[in-house]
């Protein structure tokens, strides 16, 4: 085996009068605005950005300032500022802005001065340097400065002993133990044993090991002089073992906090017994939060929580959140029990009159999914997030009536992928948007005027403008049961209809996912479209954002994916004259790796020249028995692979699995897998690969030893992009 290096240009550079091909210097080059929170006057907004450096292999993490009580287009607009960076300060992390609420100071995450990430305060409208508010005994995230305190989430052992927990609190006894474990001194020998008694025993990227994220409240003051300090951290959950943040993609949006205190979250059912094969998460009001109710004097772990809003619900219930005012709480909710991609409703409770409305209606009111909640300033309306037809949409409904209001469920930003950051002013909003010509910047939007949105910064306009992009289209055709398909199509840029191009064919994982109108650092269409390829990306049945119905067809049919794929492809074909039909390649990760390998056993004979296979499925019941998302793969393929069903021929365990035609693989492919990806481990990649090789078919491994499901680190990230690349062009 060989250890591939990133191929740097040293011409990358904004210097140059010529446009320069979408390299992967390229692309990790592009800087990333982040986070983002808004000064309670709206006024300011303050943001993340992290800005590649390719000599010292680090991001830069920044935090910038920028004054929204300007226009853009005026004389007088605004230029961001930079307040801290990570650069500046031996290059530490710098992360998860959010303002005071008084306005005038901005705290944040850093692991600056200390050997953990802790809390800093940076004044921000008078001078002064960032210094720091406290270091509790472990890493804390997910910061959220409210009106009564702040709320960071920290992983502390849970089966603390209740003399111990009431005596030193878990963040102690968890510093301690870890201490313990790490055996600086040698006294453990290399002892290094763990025995599980219950599933699950891995998430995602990690092994478990009696750790749970919990949300401490930091009560903070604001002295005389307007120095803050902070008093002794309190846990939220009381000591009760259960995960919030939930999962590992789990923020500080599974909590929240009113203005009078009262506490909600979005968690598991402590130490439910079906937690490995269910997607059950309620939502808890805790309205009494007496710091001497803990697990040092009850073993009614459930109670601790307070009230459950969702006893009824055997599903996904998540985004918990007060209304401005304190009297009203809302929240998302998926009704099936483990069905991940669930159609979503939007549920309140009012806190006076102890009444449940639903303001949405999964199904009835809306062919689409709210991904984001929020409030309005006035507690009038919710604004939130959706994927609609291959964009992230930003919404609004009416908070009191719902969907049946007068105006029903107003699109307010329908272009690209937005992301809401919060109300400047009356109907005046800034938010994120991407698209897939163009990285995130921040604009403002005004609701209910048809002005285009305003662009605030420009952090990657000019790189963008020198980069040779391709033009994205959309081409829709007839898939599985004649039904309507829609695609993204990227012309290289250049484009000359008289001339024969290759065409990437890329299907997207989930599979309920989508490829969206944005800007991607792992599969960007434009990647592939800047260096010569004619871009087929897909939205197969399963893909959200076309009507549950259209998702839902997925399910227990995991073969229409690659179904839509082969009769895109033949379509494009048809409809374009200047793709050449031998020169066409197939990639995709996840559910997208599954898809290669399906197609390598049942496209069209020599319809591909070449296939990548990024983390994907080579047998479904060895995924089935190695996963730690169970409830996923019973689901979609009808119960538990041990089931008398599951052995039938019929079954979707036997009939989709693509180990079932390797007989009839013969397309050269590239498999990738990380070793840290326990959703689909890398004995699906070594098994492809293995399978690959003893049949003499052109193959090679790229094998990630630090990464998970994804490639994320930017060197690996480059190296992940060339040798797709090289392989792909080898074959076109």
């Amino acid at each position: 085996p060989s250890r591939p290096k990133p191929l740097l240009d040293n011409d990358d550079s904004l210097d140059s009068q010529t446009t320069s091909l979408l390299t992967a210097q390229r692309l990790i080059g592009m800087k990333r605005v982040g986070q983002t929170t808004i000064s309670p006057d709206g006024t300011l907004a303050v943001f993340e950005v992290k800005d590649y450096d390719f000599t010292k292999k680090k991001f830069d993490e920044q935090l910038w300032m920028l004054d929204l009580a300007t226009s853009p287009s005026s004389k007088t607009a605004s230029i961001p500022v930079l307040l801290t960076s990570g650069k500046q300060h031996g290059w530490t992390s710098i992360n998860t802005p959010q303002f005071s609420p008084c306005g005038d100071h901005v705290a944040f995450l850093s692991d600056r001065q200390t050997s953990k990430s802790s809390i800093w305060i940076l004044p921000v409208r008078s001078p002064g340097e960032a210094t720091l508010l406290t270091e509790l005994p472990v890493d804390v995230g997910d910061l959220e400065w409210t009106d009564v305190g702040m709320v960071v989430s920290a992983s502390v052992y849970v089966d603390v002993p209740p003399e111990i927990y009431a005596k030193e609190g878990a963040l102690a006894y968890t510093a301690a133990r870890d201490l313990v474990l790490e055996d600086p001194d040698g006294k453990l020998g290399g002892l290094n044993a763990v025995l599980f008694k219950r599933l699950p025993i891995r998430e995602w990227d990690k092994w478990l090991n009696g750790k749970m994220p919990h949300p401490f409240f930091v009560p903070v003051m604001k002295e005389e002089g307007g120095t803050y300090t902070a008093s002794a951290p309190r846990d939220l959950l009381r000591g009760v073992p259960t995960a919030v943040p939930s999962g590992a993609f789990g923020g500080s949006e599974d909590w929240s906090v009113s203005k009078d205190g009262r506490v909600a979250v979005s968690a598991r059912p402590p130490l439910a017994k079906e937690e490995a094969w269910t997607t059950n998460r309620h939502i808890y009001l805790m309205e009494d939060t007496n710091p001497d109710q803990d697990v040092a004097n009850t073993d009614d772990y459930e109670a601790l929580l307070g009230q459950c809003l969702t006893a009824d619900n055997p599903g996904f219930d998540t985004n918990p959140t007060f209304s401005p005012d304190g009297t009203k709480l809302v929240w998302l909710s998926m009704a099936g029990a483990s069905y991940e991609a669930d159609a979503v409703s939007i549920k309140l409770y009012d806190l006076v009159t102890r009444e449940h409305t639903t303001l949405l209606a999964a199904e009835l009111d809306w062919a689409y999914s709210p991904n984001s909640i929020s409030w309005s300033k006035d507690g009038t309306y919710l604004l939130f997030t959706a994927d609609v037809k291959s964009r992230n949409t930003l919404c609004a409904i009416d908070a009191s009536l719902g969907a049946k209001g007068p105006n029903g469920i107003g699109i307010m930003q329908s272009e690209g992928a937005t992301t809401y950051h919060g109300e400047i002013a009356h109907n005046r909003y800034l938010t994120s948007k991407q698209s897939l010509t163009m990285p995130t910047e921040l604009f403002t939007i005004e609701q209910g005027k048809k002005a285009s949105p305003q662009q605030m910064t420009f952090f990657n306009t000019d790189r963008a403008a020198q980069t040779a992009l391709g033009e994205p289209t959309e081409f829709f055709y007839q898939g599985a049961n004649d039904e309507t398909v829609q695609s993204w199509l990227l012309k290289p840029p250049g484009f000359d209809p008289t001339k024969q191009y290759p065409m990437a064919v890329i299907y997207h994982g989930g599979p309920q996912g989508s490829t969206g109108d944005d800007w991607h650092y792992r599969w960007n269409l434009q990647y592939y479209a800047s260096n010569g390829f004619v871009v087929l990306a897909p939205n197969f049945h399963g893909s959200t954002g076309f009507g549950h119905e259209f998702c839902r067809a997925i399910s227990g049919n995991w073969e229409v994916g690659g179904i839509d794929t082969i009769a895109g492809v033949k379509a494009a074909l048809k409809e374009f004259t200047w793709i050449d039909k031998d020169r066409v390649v197939g990639l995709g990760a996840s559910y997208g790796g599954y898809t290669s390998n399906w197609l390598n056993g049942n496209a069209p004979k020599d319809m591909f020249k070449a296939l990548v296979c990024h983390c994907g499925t080579f047998d479904l019941k060895s995924s089935y028995y190695s996963t730690e998302e169970l409830f996923f793969m019973e689901t979609e393929f009808g119960g538990p692979a041990y089931t008398p069903e599951s052995r039938l021929p019929s079954s979707p365990y036997n009939s989709y699995t693509p180990s079932t035609n390797l007989h009839k693989w013969e397309t050269p492919t590239l498999v990738i897998h990380g070793a840290k990806d326990y959703r689909l481990v890398e004995s699906e990649g070594i098994s492809t690969f293995t399978a690959l090789q003893r049949r003499g078919i052109e193959s090679e491994f790229l094998y990630l030893p630090a990464e998970n499901h994804h490639a994320l680190n930017p060197q690996n990230s480059m190296v992940w992009h060339e040798t797709v690349l090289g392989w792909i062009k080898k074959f076109t």
